[in-house]
C-alpha cells in the first residue's frame, strides 16, 4: 500500500476532484506555508505521483520557467495511491479528465474539522502530529476538538503504534 502523508493526501486528493488534475490552488483549510507546499509538490513529482504540465490558469502555477507557467498536475500513479489510501481497488481511481479541460465543479473547501475527521476515519487513523500538520493547529487546539467531536456524539479510540498514539473515529452508522 503507498504510504502518503497528510499534506501530500490532501494535495492529490483535491487534484482528483478537479477537472483540470491540477495540485493549485490548495485548499484553504491546510494552511500550509508557501515552502512546505514547495517541498510537497518537489516530493510528489519525484515519487512520479504528480508531473509538470503547461498551467491552465493563473491559480494553477507552480513555477514559473522563462515565460512559460508551469502548473502540476496529478498522474495516474497519484490516482492510485489516492484509491488506495481511500480503500478502493486501483481499478476504482476516478479517471483522468483532459488536460486544459475546465473543471465541471470546484469543490467546496472544507472546514478545518471536517478535515480532521476524515483523517480520522482513515484505516491507518492519525497521530496528534499528523492532525497538527494538516490543520496547522497547535497540538493544545486539536486534541480540544478532539474532546469537541467527544461531546458531540463521535466515538474516538486512541492506541499506541511505534510508541505514538494513533487516534481513530469510528463511523457513525
Amino acid at each position: 500500500m503507498t504510504k502518503l502523508s497528510n499534506l501530500h493526501y490532501v494535495l492529490l486528493a483535491i487534484a482528483v476532484k478537479r477537472g483540470s488534475g491540477s495540485v493549485l490552488p490548495p485548499s484553504t483549510s491546510i494552511g500550509v506555508t508557501r515552502a512546505g507546499l514547495t517541498r510537497a509538490i518537489n516530493t510528489l513529482i519525484k515519487r512520479g505521483y504528480a508531473e509538470e504540465a503547461d498551467a491552465a490558469d493563473e491559480s494553477s502555477v507552480w513555477r514559473v520557467a522563462g515565460k512559460r507557467k508551469v502548473a502540476a498536475v496529478i498522474t495516474d500513479a497519484g490516482r492510485m495511491a489516492v484509491a488506495e489510501a481511500d480503500g478502493k481497488k486501483p481499478e476504482e481511481a476516478p479517471p483522468a479528465a483532459p488536460l486544459g479541460e475546465a473543471p465541471v465543479a470546484e469543490v467546496k473547501p472544507k472546514t478545518k474539522q471536517a478535515l480532521l475527521i476524515e483523517l480520522l476515519q482513515r484505516d491507518g487513523g492519525a497521530t496528534l502530529a499528523q492532525l497538527v500538520e494538516a490543520t496547522s493547529w497547535l497540538p493544545h487546539t486539536a486534541r480540544a476538538v478532539l474532546t469537541g467531536l467527544r461531546k458531540k456524539g463521535h466515538v474516538i479510540t486512541a492506541s499506541k503504534a511505534d510508541g505514538l498514539s494513533v487516534y481513530r473515529v469510528q463511523r457513525a452508522g
